[in-house]
């Protein structure tokens, strides 16, 4: 699966807000990966919001409570 194809393509009503993780130990996919797509998002005009976990693994999730802020914030809703 290559999500470069899909960014490639034109298509206006695709996702504008991306929210990108990955485990500086992932052994499942390369760190370039994320890299490359928060880049090639960015220059789209993107808002890309992309980190990575230090020394975490594949699906590591440290940082849920910044996700959901970050939810709000992309979508103008106050959190209590």
């Amino acid at each position: 699966m290559n999500p470069m194809y899909h960014v490639a393509r034109q298509n206006p009503g695709r996702a504008k807000h991306w929210w990108i993780r990955l485990g500086t130990k992932d052994s499942d996919t390369s760190l370039n990966i994320s890299a490359n797509l928060a880049a090639a998002l960015d220059n789209l005009g993107d808002n890309v919001n992309h980190s990575y976990y230090w020394d975490e693994g594949h699906g590591a999730n440290i940082d849920a409570a910044d996700f959901i802020t970050w939810i709000a914030k992309v979508t103008g809703h106050k959190t209590n």
